[in-house]
């Protein structure tokens, strides 16, 4: 063990865990992951994963997990909030017959993760509060070192502010809502739902073939809180008065919702990638709006591209930046022209982004010249 290279992990999410699958079989390196909190019992939460996700999870035979356990997506349908009229419909057959978008919980992502890793990567759940000449500083003070680094503890990242003594994370002036609907007695779907409002959007999707389904809102509305946290509790009463003028079918979701929960979206004007033996991945790389199913791609694209760099031996911060900059870049654009389109309150202009959203789904042409940049994404070293 004394030869190999050792990697640090901060922090076992989605990130830190795909970077960890990649290497695990790699004899050259040792890899160690520290984990703030304890994966049991963790509130369910849907999650949705595209096709340039799915593709490199698939590498480490996440295609093989039981079926039961997602919702493959063949559609997503485009709704007005309101009234329920039907926008469009994009039919992700149109990018490749084996175009794999998949909705399920977020915990069997992680659950899939950690499962892989037993034999061959530490792991210990332990909060790391600062990096400091190649070691890792814990709370009770005790002090770890490594040959490398991976900054890997999300959006509320505090070594990244470390690292670069200043702080980038920017909270918008948009507040999120989540929750879980169990009913057998919704008809199991393979249909994302989204719906478009005056400055607001709901999407609606099933993330298992049991009959469960997740929602997210989003809504231009300051936070009523401050903490950095994902899971402040919300509750319905609440969340149906923000819904305000929702189609009924949307206030029945929201009706019948458990374990709601809100969070507001914060972004880093500044995206950073790392500096010498340090990595940064994921969103304490480049918190973002989630838009495209992006917010988790694009954290294991980092996190897969980092690992191809490893098993190259190539162990530069700034080529990593280099390969991951206009990538990602390019997602956040798109993200936040999303959100504005999405949320248009003027009618006129609602009726021209209708149109082009139907031209846009109409023609399998036009759909993968303007998502192709998203979904089949191939990274190359």
């Amino acid at each position: 063990m004394n030869n190999k290279i050792s990697v640090g992990i901060i922090g076992g999410g989605i990130a830190g865990l795909v970077f960890a699958n990649f290497l695990k079989n790699d004899k050259k390196f040792h890899i160690t992951i520290f984990e703030k909190n304890k994966y049991l019992n963790v509130s369910a939460s849907g999650i949705q994963l595209s096709n340039n996700a799915t593709r490199i999870l698939n590498k480490i035979k996440f295609n093989e997990i039981d079926k039961n356990l997602f919702s493959k997506i063949e559609q997503v349908r485009i709704y007005d909030y309101q009234n329920k009229n039907i926008i469009s419909k994009l039919s992700l057959i149109n990018f490749s017959s084996n175009f794999d978008y998949l909705c399920l919980d977020r915990n069997v992502l992680v659950n899939f993760l950690t499962n892989q890793i037993t034999e061959n990567v530490n792991l210990f759940h332990r909060k790391a509060v600062q990096v400091k000449n190649n070691h890792i500083v814990f709370t009770d003070g005790y002090a770890q070192k490594f040959d490398f680094i991976i900054v890997a503890d999300g959006m509320f990242s505090k070594i990244r502010n470390q690292i670069y003594k200043s702080d980038s994370l920017q909270k918008k002036r948009i507040t999120a809502y989540k929750g879980l609907l169990h009913s057998n007695q919704i008809e199991n779907s393979s249909n994302v739902e989204l719906f478009l409002g005056n400055n607001k959007h709901f999407v609606f999707y099933p993330i298992n073939k049991k009959g469960d389904f997740s929602f997210t809102g989003i809504f231009n509305l300051q936070p009523v809180y401050s903490d950095l946290d994902y899971h402040y509790p919300g509750n319905v009463t609440d969340l149906l008065k923000i819904a305000g003028d929702a189609h009924e079918d949307i206030q029945q979701i929201i009706s019948s919702a458990k374990n709601i929960y809100q969070w507001p979206i914060y972004t880093h004007s500044k995206i950073e990638f790392g500096k010498k033996n340090i990595f940064i991945i994921g969103d304490s790389s480049h918190a973002m709006v989630p838009f495209h199913a992006q917010g988790a791609a694009q954290s294991i694209e980092d996190a897969y591209c980092l690992a191809k760099l490893f098993q190259n031996n190539i162990f530069s911060a700034e080529y990593f930046r280099t390969k991951r900059l206009s990538r990602v870049s390019m997602i956040i654009s798109k993200s936040n022209q999303n959100l504005f389109t999405y949320h248009l309150s003027n009618p006129f202009m609602k009726i021209i982004r209708n149109f082009f959203i139907k031209i846009i789904c109409r023609y399998s042409y036009i759909s993968n010249l303007f998502f192709g940049k998203i979904f089949n994404y191939d990274f190359k070293n």
